[in-house]
């Protein structure tokens, strides 16, 4: 217990001592003008808008944005200016901002590089995220089983008087940090990650939502509902993905930015507790994971543990993919392994002893002897509260387990 509790603080730590650096890196530049906040909006195909908060601070290439949704607080502190434009690379992801600058209202594009452009705004102030309106007349704080368009999904919300939080958990993951308003009886969420842009209605009558509907990405959207159930559950992420019949351990073999091959029979690795990570450098849950995974490795590689990425990239090129890569091992200081197995789509290929890949992030779990003790589908991530201290608890229990052994 005391060791998952120190995790659990390192973890808190971690983000604190990132948020300084950026600061501390921007104060040493000389005088700057005092952080503004700003009330921002993304405007989809369908004329709906996906508000949220950020706050400038900075001159020039100078510049940190940081963008705001609930408690999750994205730092972008890359700006850099072509011709009249300012850029705003998002993270590690293939997305941007690109902005006309202005005093108190500044017009650009969210750019997904490759794929489309959305019109972006920002006004200076920090307005609430959705206008306010009627009181409140319902509370939707509790859980949901909640059916989104299909997919089957827990609806986590916290409200307090007008104010709502909350986020979606799948079998595949989460939608991460939701944040909105309610008036009347309706709810308003939005979120934007980086690379998700998402926009959630609905009204509460009784203990069930109705007349849901969500708006993500360009043009996507689905209807949904749900009914309050303490008791709301998901398959269970550990019988998801397994080894097909006939086939008795997992293994792979694959070329690392040097050419070189790497595989599990690598001294390496044997021997050790191996922790898989199929993951994606586009994947905003991978980047929660991979969070957990550094504080994880750097706890218990001496004791051992071992942990290899393998990198599912949309590049189809080794030497592109690799630069995504490396970008994301700077950001978030990844010490372990990553090799780039193939696309998104070449998971079946690349790992034919699975059933399945259906969830970036998958990890699986190896005893030292190279038999598979557990593989767990998707992440729940930060915004999940409980279910995240949940997982990082049991999860952190296994590795101890394992390394006895």
């Amino acid at each position: 217990m005391i060791l998952r509790n120190t995790l659990f603080l390192l973890i808190a730590i971690k983000c604190i001592l990132f948020s300084c650096e950026k600061e501390n890196n921007k104060a040493d530049q000389g005088e700057e003008k005092p952080m503004t906040k700003w009330r921002a909006t993304i405007t989809n195909t369908h004329q709906k808008e996906v508000p949220f908060y950020l706050t400038i601070e900075g001159n020039g290439d100078q510049q940190v944005w940081t963008v705001i949704n609930g408690e999750e607080r994205m730092v972008l502190d890359e700006v850099f200016y072509e011709g009249d434009s300012l850029h705003i690379p998002l993270l590690i992801y293939e997305a941007e901002l690109i902005v006309k600058e202005g005093e108190e209202v500044i017009n650009g594009q969210f750019v997904r590089n490759g794929a489309y452009r959305l019109p972006f705004s920002a006004v200076k102030g920090g307005d609430k995220r959705f206008s306010k309106g009627e009181e409140p007349t319902v509370d939707f704080t509790g859980n949901y089983a909640v059916k989104l368009g299909k997919t089957e999904a827990i609806g986590l919300f916290k409200q307090n008087e007008d104010y709502l939080t909350g986020t979606f958990l799948t079998a595949t993951g989460d939608y991460r940090f939701l944040e909105g308003t309610v008036r009347g009886n309706k709810m308003f969420l939005s979120s934007f990650d980086g690379v998700h842009i998402l926009r959630f209605e609905a009204e509460l009558e009784g203990n069930k939502i109705v007349n849901g509907k969500m708006w993500s990405g360009k043009s996507r959207t689905e209807v949904w509902e749900g009914v309050n159930d303490p008791k709301a559950a998901l398959p269970d992420p550990k019988t998801l993905t397994y080894l097909k019949d006939g086939y008795n351990k997992f293994t792979f073999s694959f070329k690392n930015q040097e050419g070189k091959e790497v595989s599990l029979e690598d001294p390496k690795y044997q021997d050790k507790v191996v922790i898989v990570q199929i993951m994606g450098s586009w994947c905003p849950n991978c980047l929660d994971e991979a969070n957990f995974f550094v504080l994880l490795y750097d706890r218990y590689k001496e004791k051992g543990l071992e942990i290899i990425g393998l990198s599912f990239e949309r590049a189809t090129e080794a030497e592109k993919a690799y630069k995504r890569i490396n970008r994301m091992k700077e950001k978030l200081h990844i010490d372990y392994e990553v090799v780039y197995a193939g696309t998104p789509k070449q998971t079946a290929q690349a790992l034919p002893m699975l059933n399945k890949v259906m969830s970036f992030p998958t990890s699986i779990v190896l005893r030292r002897n190279g038999e598979v003790a557990e593989i767990h589908t998707g992440f729940s991530g930060p915004s999940t509260g409980s279910y995240y201290e949940e997982h990082v608890s049991e999860f952190t229990s296994l590795i101890e387990e394992l390394i006895k052994e």
